[in-house]
């Protein structure tokens, strides 16, 4: 039996850059939504915040399947798909943040230990601050940086894997 095919890092970069760039607007036109002071001016703002809100999610979302692409072998939690698609579930999205993000840097340092990888391990703190950070809705906008620092470190472990 051929074991499933790694997940590629081509276009992950692409992918990330394109993330913080949106991400960053995002925050802006919040920022500025803050500082409007007719209702009309901030629903500009607002609608312009979802117009970044789109492109943020879709590029962490591929950069999330592609994570779990490159851990499919055949220990892994869950899949690509369901990993993805349950943190878009109302409410139960919060709990299931912690499995998809906390989850796959775990995978990710199980896989470093089998290969004998040590120093290919990832700083699982760092993704469950920011799994914690999101679960408080107060807190999501301040995750997003802890977010931008784990969407590196799981390119990097995925080209880890690449060398493998």
């Amino acid at each position: 039996m051929n074991p499933a095919p790694r997940a590629s890092s081509a276009g992950l970069v692409t992918f990330a850059i394109l993330h913080h760039v949106s991400a960053a607007l995002f925050l802006c036109s919040l920022i500025t939504m803050a500082f409007m002071r007719h209702s009309d001016d901030q629903l500009i703002c607002s609608l312009v915040a979802v117009l970044f809100w789109f492109p943020m999610v879709t590029f962490d979302s591929l950069i999330l399947h592609r994570g779990w692409s490159a851990v499919q072998d055949g220990q892994a939690e869950t899949s690509p798909g369901k990993a993805v698609g349950l943190c878009f579930v109302p409410f139960f999205g919060l709990y299931w943040n912690f499995v998809a993000h906390y989850g796959l840097m775990r995978q990710f340092n199980r896989l470093a230990e089998a290969r004998g990888r040590t120093d290919q391990k990832v700083n699982e703190g760092l993704t469950l601050t920011y799994s914690i950070l999101a679960a408080m809705i107060f807190f999501q906008d301040l995750a997003r940086i802890f977010r931008v620092v784990t969407i590196w470190q799981t390119i990097g472990a995925i080209k880890d894997l690449e060398k493998a």
